[in-house]
Parts: structure tokens; sequence; C-alpha cells
């Protein structure tokens, strides 16, 4: 079975986010998304709250999900995918392939190498944990192979009440005047 671990903040959901999953989706049996509940909440950006989130997460995104997705919330997504081969490496199965997908920067910034012989052994050395953005780097980079998004310029559209701009970076099929009320409530 090949499963992709796709971890993601998510302040907010967008198009790049839905890149990911829709990629690990053609590549892998099952996806499996963490998603971030926690606030977000910093000086002089528009502020995205975990609950609502969350709502648009099982009220919204949910319906434009690829059928082996599965979303869990809660908790460090990075901390998550550390847990989920840190628990497969206790029940060693070679038949299970692990991809983790994020863009070529994250990956680099949250996978050292010493960390992945620390957290992933015995299956990161056997290449039964991979990494996308690694395998295919030119497919995970911002403007090349991936969209040329960030939830920090999402959260400038949210600031300025600008739904035009917010709307574009959105992926095809999501309700973006929902998510849009909710998260501008």
């Amino acid at each position: 079975m090949k499963i992709a671990l796709v971890p993601i903040s998510a302040k907010p959901y967008h198009a790049g986010h839905h890149y990911l999953i829709e990629r690990a989706a053609l590549e892998n049996d099952k996806v499996l998304v963490y998603a971030s509940t926690s606030d977000r909440i910093r000086k002089g950006e528009f502020p995205v709250m975990g609950s609502v989130m969350e709502h648009i997460w099982k009220n919204e995104i949910a319906y434009i999900l690829p059928d082996c997705a599965e979303v869990i919330y809660g908790g460090s997504p990075v901390r998550k995918v550390y847990e989920a081969i840190g628990a497969a490496c206790e029940n060693v199965d070679m038949s299970t392939t692990f991809t983790v997908y994020s863009d070529v920067v994250d990956t680099k910034e949250n996978y050292p190498t010493e960390n992945r012989r620390k957290y992933m052994e015995p299956l990161y050395s056997a290449g039964i944990v991979k990494f996308a953005a690694e395998v295919l780097p030119e497919a995970y980079i911002r403007g090349a192979g991936a969209p040329d998004i960030s939830a920090t310029k999402i959260r400038k559209a949210l600031a300025a009440g600008d739904f035009v701009k917010f709307t574009s970076y959105m992926p095809s099929g999501l309700n973006s005047y929902s998510c849009w009320n909710h998260l501008r409530r």
C-alpha cells in the first residue's frame, strides 16, 4: 500500500494545498491530511481562527477532496507526520510506503536529515519513507510546478476586503463565498 502524508496548517486553505492533496491522491492509495486547528493570530495580520477553519474543512473542503483522502484534525501537522512514521517504524511493514507531500522549502525546513535518522528509522534508510519534493522538486516549487499561492497573500486579501483576489487563490469547486463569509465574521 502507498500512503501519502500531507501536513498543512491551512490558515486558510488554498489552491496550493489542494494541489498537494490531488497530486498525492493520484500517486497513492490513501492520503492522510493533517490539518491544524490552532488559531493564527499575529500582529499586523488578518487572524484566522482554528475553529472557523475546522468548520470550513468539514462543511466546504471535504466535498472537493479526493475519495481516498482522510483529514485528521488538531495538533501540529508536522509532528503528526513524525508520529505516523514513528508508529510505522515500530510495526515494520516493508509492503507499505510513505510519501510526505509539502513544498521544497517546507520539506527542507521541517524534515532535516538528522530528524529523519532519529525518528524515521529503519523505514527512512530502507527507502520506505520518501519526500515528494525531493523525488521531483520542480513539481513542488511555488510558481514552477505548484501554484504560486501563499496563505499570507490570502490573509492580505481578507484584510483588504478583496473578495476577487481571495477567490482567485481558492481551488476550483470550493464555495469561496461561504469560506469568505466564515473567515470574515
